[in-house]
C-alpha cells in the first residue's frame, strides 16, 4: 500500500487550479473530456483487487500510458500494462503464484468526441481500445486479445461543481487454450468471452482542485457469445471516490467493494470471476 500513499502525497504537493482538459474524477468511469490539439498527458494506474471466498488472493495491476490530442476532437494513446499476484490455497481454480511484479502486455487507446460537456450542454465521447496481454487477471499466463470499447456521457452542474458521469462498456476478448494430449500431441483453441459493464459516478467539488464523491459498476461475462448470449455471472460494485485536480497535475483515488453478485460462492458475492474489493489509484500530469 505504500505505493498508494506515496502518489496521494505527490498530488496534493501541488497548487489547486481550475480542472484540466481530460481530467478524471473517477477511478473507474471516465469522463467525456479529452486533450486539446498538441496536448500530452502521462497517467499511471495502480489497481489492488483482493479477496476470494476462501484461501488468499491479492493482485495488482499497474499502467503507463502516454496520451496526445492531434485535434481537439481526437486523441491516441499508448499503454505498458504490469501485474502482480500472490495466490494461494485455491486450487484448482486458481494455480499457487508468488509473482510481485511482472509484464503484462500493451494496449492502445483512441477516443473521439463527438460533444462537449461545457460547449454542448453534455459530453459524448466514443472509445475504443485494443489489448493484447501475457498474463491473465486470475495470474496464470496465456495469450488474450481483447477490444474495449466504450461509449462516455458526461453532465456538469451547478457552474461545474458537481459532475455526473456514465459509461457503457462492450468488451469481447479471445483467449489462447492449449490442451496437451498423453500422446504429447498440442491442441491450439480460441476461447471466446464477452464482458459487458455499466458504471456511473457522481462528484462534486468541495474546495478548489478538490472533489469528492462515488462510483457504481456492473461488470458481467458471457461466454461463447457469438452462438447466443447467456451471462454466466455478474457483480455490483459501488464505493467512494476522491479526486485532486492541480495545474499541470490530477491524482483521483476510489475504493470500489463488491455489493454483490451471481453466482455467489458464499451466498452474496460472485467470487470466482471477481474479488471482493477494488482500489485503485490514477495519476496524471500534462504537458
Amino acid at each position: 500500500m505504500k505505493l498508494y500513499f506515496i502518489a496521494a502525497i505527490l498530488a496534493g504537493t501541488f497548487g489547486a487550479t481550475a480542472a484540466q482538459a481530460d481530467e478524471q474524477y473517477f477511478g473507474y468511469t471516465y469522463s467525456a473530456e479529452v486533450l486539446p490539439k498538441g496536448g500530452t498527458e502521462f497517467e499511471f494506474w495502480a489497481t489492488d483487487r483482493r479477496g476470494k471466498s476462501d484461501g488468499h488472493f491479492d493482485a495488482q495491476d499497474y499502467r503507463l500510458e502516454l496520451e496526445h490530442g492531434f485535434t481537439d476532437r481526437f486523441t491516441v494513446a499508448g499503454y505498458a500494462n504490469f501485474a502482480g499476484h500472490h495466490i494461494r490455497g485455491l486450487e484448482p481454480d486458481f494455480d499457487t503464484t508468488n509473482r510481485d511484479f511482472a509484464f503484462r502486455g500493451l494496449s492502445a487507446e483512441f477516443k473521439y468526441n463527438v460533444l462537449s460537456p461545457y460547449k454542448d450542454g453534455i459530453g459524448l465521447t466514443f472509445y475504443a481500445e485494443p489489448g493484447w496481454s501475457r498474463i491473465h487477471g486470475g495470474g496464470e499466463r496465456g495469450t488474450e486479445y481483447e477490444l474495449e470499447l466504450k461509449a462516455l456521457i458526461q453532465k456538469n452542474f451547478m457552474n461545474d461543481r458537481l459532475i455526473w458521469a456514465a459509461n457503457l462498456t462492450f468488451e469481447p476478448e479471445w483467449e489462447r487454450e492449449v490442451e496437451v494430449a498423453p500422446t504429447g500431441e498440442r491442441d491450439i483453441e480460441w476461447e471466446k468471452e464477452l464482458k459487458l459493464e455499466v458504471s456511473s459516478g457522481l462528484s462534486y467539488r468541495v474546495a478548489p482542485g478538490w472533489f469528492l464523491g462515488g462510483e457504481a459498476r456492473y461488470a458481467s461475462v458471457y461466454p461463447d457469445w457469438t452462438n447466443g448470449l447467456h451471462r454466466e455471472t455478474y457483480a455490483v460494485f459501488a464505493g467512494p471516490s476522491i479526486h485532486y485536480g492541480g495545474k499541470k497535475w490530477w491524482f483521483t483515488a476510489t475504493y470500489l467493494p463488491q455489493l454483490f453478485g451471481s453466482p455467489s460462492p458464499d451466498g452474496s458475492r460472485a467470487l470466482d470471476e471477481y474479488e471482493k474489493r477494488e482500489f485503485r489509484i490514477k495519476l496524471g500530469y500534462n504537458f
